[in-house]
């Protein structure tokens, strides 16, 4: 916890985020180059501006809806608008970034006023969150590595310093505790309490979370044709892997078919020609520390007007600094509660702050995790 926050920051913002020359930056000019190529009819630009951003797209939408599916239906259509719009795009009006959130933010608040919030899919939340507690802090670590941060068992391991079949049992082991709590919290026939005996089994859990590399998943689909043990395993997961759309996490992970949805919804207004990219990962930047229980990771910096785009991280006890707003603050907040002086923010909440107020006491007591839009030049007391 930052105790004295006026202590520790000086100067502003942008003096924190920036004191490190060696960062890389990544210039809000290469997002709106990416706007531009996708209203000239750029299917590749389009996947490429999905793959920055879908991931917070969904995580803000779930938060709000609670509701898988509609989640992933608006995920869609907010991209599908994306798509059909960027030449509207203008960017003395803000970044990328903040124009695709308030898009998700605002149809999914439509979708809302039209069919109710529906609050009894929120059990969903509260069983997996019960459910999460029958798992080793290991087992949640590196099914959390592999799936949320989209890394394969082999990148895992090398992370945690573990061998490769340490992390495999973990990630299997760990499914199938997820599966029985779930199950019995629902009053379903639980799930085997010894998963298959099949070699295979192992890498088939890999499977499930998206964590073998291609070639790898090549060779598991041939076998999956072949092995009904494997198959079966794989269906008894299925209600646990569906209830990671309620992992408590900063930034969830939907289904890889919606990219794919997304080049079939483009193609129809291009001609029916469908185009999808090389697989690729964009290289996100890394977590930097700028202070006690605070972590940044800055997704785009807009020297010129002095702006910047960032997921911003608040440990438990966690406090941003007193500061004065230099130009517009929005943000979304996405996992955990933010208080933000006399006012209480929960998961899918949004802020907005004027130019020339002041935040005086902003901090989470659960920590938390946001998208923050705002001025570098925001003055730190």
């Amino acid at each position: 916890m930052m105790n004295k926050p006026h202590d520790a920051a000086r100067g502003t913002l942008g003096d924190v985020l920036y004191s490190d020359p060696s960062q890389v930056l990544i210039p809000e000019t290469d997002w709106f180059a990416l706007v531009q190529s996708i209203s000239a009819g750029d299917h590749f630009a389009l996947h490429a501006l999905y793959t920055r951003t879908h991931r917070a797209v969904f995580t803000l939408i779930m938060r709000i809806t609670s509701n898988r599916e509609m989640a992933e239906e608006l995920t869609l259509g907010v991209f599908h608008d994306v798509w059909r719009r960027a030449s509207h795009f203008d960017p003395a009006n803000g970044t990328v970034l903040a124009w695709v959130m308030n898009q998700a933010r605002l149809r999914t608040i439509d979708r809302l006023q039209e069919y109710g919030d529906p609050l009894e899919v929120k059990e969903e939340s509260r069983a997996l969150r019960s459910a999460l507690s029958v798992l080793t802090s290991h087992e949640r670590e590196a099914i959390e590595a592999a799936f949320f941060s989209e890394l394969t068992h082999a990148e895992v391991a090398a992370r945690t310093n573990q061998p490769t079949e340490t992390i495999k049992k973990r990630i299997r082991s760990g499914l199938h505790k997820l599966a029985r709590a779930l199950a019995g919290r629902r009053g379903a026939m639980s799930a085997p309490s010894q998963p298959n005996d099949c070699d295979q089994g192992e890498l088939v859990c890999a499977f499930a979370l998206r964590a073998l590399s291609p070639g790898e998943v090549f060779a598991i689909g041939a076998h999956l044709s072949s092995c009904w043990r494997c198959r079966q395993e794989l269906e008894v997961l299925r209600p646990a892997l569906e209830a990671f759309a309620f992992w408590p996490t900063d930034v969830l992970r939907p289904a890889p078919s919606l990219q794919r949805l997304l080049a079939g919804s483009v193609a129809v207004d291009s001609g029916g020609v469908l185009k999808l990219p090389p697989i690729s990962r964009w290289s996100e930047p890394d977590w930097n520390t700028v202070g006690p229980g605070i972590s940044c990771k800055l997704l785009s910096t807009d020297a010129n007007r002095h702006v910047v785009s960032m997921l911003v991280r608040l440990a438990s006890g966690g406090e941003y600094p007193r500061h004065t707003h230099s130009g517009v603050e929005e943000l979304h907040l996405l996992e955990g509660e933010l208080w933000i002086d006399d006012r209480k923010l929960h998961p899918g909440d949004y802020n907005r702050a004027e130019p020339g107020t002041s935040d005086n006491r902003v901090w989470s007591e659960t920590g938390c995790t946001c998208i923050l839009i705002t001025s570098t030049r925001d003055a730190l007391h």
